[in-house]
């Protein structure tokens, strides 16, 4: 899994000293699951995963309950495709799987989790639709520089509108369990670490505790290192 596969990492992450109970119902309309085991797993490190819970889908309904020593994000896997991320925390939670998408309900950290996974969503839709207006303006003859015009703007405002929205969720939540998980669910899915402005910006904010976060160290040590090795690389001799 290293090559860094962050975004498999989810990330095993602290939010409180107290150990946390969780309770979760889930329920699956998709036929394929029935008969499948389901697993819950957190990252113990870059490399390892460990499997916390799991549940056999049984007419489309499935179950995990059990203690952890504090409130982590953990992904539900099926075999070894991770499906979805749920914050085991304490409290009844509920898992819905269907054939749109996926979602967790119940808890204040799972809530602010799909919210924001909700608006992330909606944006990325919008730039989709940006992409099939593009297309269509090409089939149609526009040139160039019409589609810039028409398109260009838009696009360049709602980018920057979604690194702002994913920037402020990490800012937001230094301090629980969602801002390291969130942090390596986006920047986890590059090939290899690497340090853009927008994590640079988060980096010059973020308190200690948040750096000191394994995975969170891990990453951007490594991103630094690439760095300087591309460096010395284009270095003229």
């Amino acid at each position: 899994m290293k090559l860094f596969g962050y975004i498999f990492l989810a990330a095993t992450l602290l939010s409180s000293c107290a150990a946390s109970q969780y309770n979760i119902d889930g329920n699956s309309t998709v036929s394929m699951l029935d008969g499948r085991t389901l697993y819950l797993r957190v990252a113990q490190s870059s490399t390892q995963l460990l499997n916390v819970d799991s549940s056999q889908v049984v007419h489309g309904r499935f179950t995990f309950s059990g203690n952890v020593d504090s409130v982590v994000v953990a992904h539900l896997y099926m075999e070894d495709q991770s499906m979805m991320p749920v914050v085991l925390e304490n409290g009844k939670l509920a898992i819905e799987v269907n054939n749109i998408g996926q979602k967790v309900t119940g808890g204040p950290l799972n809530k602010k989790l799909y919210d924001f996974i909700d608006q992330k969503m909606r944006m990325e839709n919008e730039q989709w639709e940006l992409d099939q207006l593009c297309m269509r303006m090409m089939r149609q003859g526009s040139t160039i520089d019409a589609i810039h015009t028409e398109v260009g703007p838009k696009a360049k405002a709602l980018a920057t509108e979604l690194e702002q929205l994913e920037t402020n969720f990490i800012i937001e939540n230094f301090d629980n369990a969602l801002g390291p998980a969130c942090f390596m669910l986006l920047f986890g899915q590059y090939p290899v670490p690497i340090m853009t402005q927008q994590i640079e910006t988060i980096v010059e904010k973020a308190p200690q505790h948040f750096l000191n976060h394994p995975i969170v160290k891990e990453y951007l040590k490594t991103a630094r290192d690439n760095a300087t090795k591309e460096t010395e690389y284009t270095l003229p001799e």
